[in-house]
């Protein structure tokens, strides 16, 4: 599978990031569980000019909630849990309510408000040192879930901090300490660990960067000193130990690993295509395992063909070179002539432009069709699908910017996790409505809306202070000029953009306001949501 040619095709997918003035990334190609090319890209650390090499160590985000997952298993293999518990049972700070059961958080159906969106919405910046106490106390304000456990699929980051803190009150080690003597140890993972303490020191750890307007990098690294859902440390060769567990299990069997990698299902038994901290699925018809990783600056991708025993790992220490991508192209290198269907195309039009505008009608003309503003029915929320110079964007009113790629009539996907927006159209060619899928699973489920505009004389009503107790924050509405403006500690003064009489949006920080009225029409609070953290109650004071 490698000889020099290949190895010549892979290096040039790099070839961007392949200089010492700019950050970069670490590949690892495994067969068989042994790790067959490896290679660094870019620089470790730009103050100090160190390369990156296999065995420079990431932060690897979300690919820790694998290395979670596998420990909640072995807790539940030995009797010391059962995955139908509640996890109230060991974290009995949280609020009464419906089970949610550890298998509930572990295939991301818990219905628990993420634990990012909720620390933002609290008045946290990004540069706050976040800690599981931090986490665990605004958990434990919340009086509601975004849905009742066990009825959709939402990627949700709580939970798997509250499996950490159940793993060290069953076990009375730190969720690192239980990953060591069980995990890492075994599997000889030496340089692996959970960064449970911000100071320690790591040899050979490199910085994260994000690239100023100007083109300069400057430092990106997570403030976190909380782990489960993230935190975990690691190399492009460590993970080669850990892929040889899931073909030769060391820690665990094989009926252990093949639990752990079978997909998950909801509560009335409809299948869902999240396994133990992988989405399961297929990739040119072949099946896959993977799962990304993103925090500040760093990003990560790993993606698995258990079938043909091939797995690509790529760690970054700057997001913009998304791993995503790379793994699959790299992927595409390695499997040609092994796959059952054509690589992705980057361009199809909607199906309901015809044969005239397929051959007629400018690309850009079919973008603008979809081009609006949609409502998401559960959450409130709003998303924004914009068409620039030939190609199409989601920006979601919570925040962030997406590029979709055309991947089938009236469908877009995400260039790096496998996630699709679907359009309806309208009788007169325009899309209607929009469905967002994660992971094969519905996320969103929007309608096309219209931007309402309020002149100063009708702001007036909504001006006031507002209390959440579940957030333990205060924010104050206050008229400037035309517009209704939202103050809050520590951020920027927004201005609430309305989609309709009581609903609003700001831009750029991600809030969705939809205000409360009494019977007689007075506003009395309103309704908080971010994409992860929905229906957030906030009485006026």
């Amino acid at each position: 599978m490698m000889n020099d040619a290949t190895r010549e095709q892979i290096d040039d997918l790099f070839s961007a990031w392949s200089h010492p003035e700019g950050p970069g990334g670490a590949l690892g190609i495994y067969q068989d569980g042994e790790l067959v090319y490896a290679r660094g890209y870019g620089t470790a650390n730009l103050e100090h000019g160190v390369p990156i090499t296999p065995s420079t160590v990431f932060h690897v985000a979300s690919l820790s909630k694998q290395f979670t997952a596998m420990a909640v298993g072995l807790l539940a293999r030995s009797g010391h849990i059962a995955l139908q518990d509640d996890i109230r049972r060991y974290v009995p700070e949280l609020a009464e309510g419906p089970p949610i059961t550890f298998r509930h958080i572990i295939h991301h159906t818990s219905g628990l408000r993420d634990q990012w969106d909720l620390l933002r919405l609290a008045g946290w910046r990004t540069s706050d040192l976040k800690t599981t106490d931090d986490i665990l106390r605004l958990a434990s304000r919340q009086k509601a879930q975004n849905f009742p456990p066990g009825t959709r699929f939402q990627y949700i980051n709580t939970g798997y901090t509250l499996m950490a803190i159940a793993v060290e009150r069953v076990t009375g080690l730190s969720l690192q300490q239980y990953a060591e003597e069980n995990v890492f140890r075994p599997l000889g993972m030496r340089h692996t660990c959970f960064q449970d303490d911000h100071q320690r020191l790591i040899r050979g750890r490199a910085q994260a960067y994000s690239r100023e307007a100007d083109g300069r990098w400057r430092l990106n690294v997570p403030a976190y000193e909380t782990v489960g859902p993230t935190g975990l440390l690691s190399t492009i060769e460590d993970f080669a130990r850990w892929e040889r567990n899931f073909l030769s299990p060391t820690v665990g069997d094989e009926d252990f690993i093949h639990q752990c990698s079978r997909p998950g299902a909801f509560d009335d038994g409809r299948p869902l295509n999240y396994g133990f901290g992988f989405i399961l699925g297929k990739y040119r018809g072949l099946a896959v395992a993977e799962h990304a990783g993103g925090d500040a600056g760093f990003a990560s991708y790993y993606l698995r063909f258990p079938e043909k025993r091939l797995a690509v790992a790529i760690f970054c220490n700057a997001g913009e070179m998304r791993p995503g991508l790379l793994t699959r192209q790299v992927a595409d290198i390695l499997l040609a002539g092994h796959f059952e269907e054509e690589a992705p195309q980057e361009r199809h039009l909607p199906s309901w432009a015809g044969r005239a505008a397929e051959s007629a009608e400018p690309h850009s003309r079919e973008l603008e069709r979809v081009a609006g503003l949609y409502r998401d029915q559960w959450s409130g929320t709003t998303l924004g699908v914009e068409a620039r110079g030939g190609r199409l964007f989601l920006v979601p009113s919570t925040g962030g910017t997406y590029e979709l790629l055309p991947a089938g009539p009236g469908r877009f996907r995400f260039p790096d996790v496998d996630a699709e927006c679907h359009f309806t159209p309208e009788a007169e060619n325009t899309a209607s409505r929009l469905n967002v899928t994660h992971a094969g699973q519905t996320t969103a489920v929007c309608e096309r809306i219209e931007v309402a505009e309020k002149g100063p004389e009708s702001l007036a009503e909504y001006v006031g202070t507002y209390q959440s107790d579940e957030l333990d924050v205060r924010y104050t509405l206050t008229v400037s000029g035309e517009s209704l403006m939202l103050r809050r500690e520590k951020f920027a003064e927004a201005r609430i953009q309305f989609t309709s009489k009581d609903d609003g949006s700001t831009s750029g920080n991600g809030v969705h306001l939809r205000f409360v009225r009494e019977d007689q029409g007075r506003i009395t609070g309103l309704l908080l949501n971010a994409e992860r953290a929905w229906n957030i109650h906030f009485v006026r004071v």
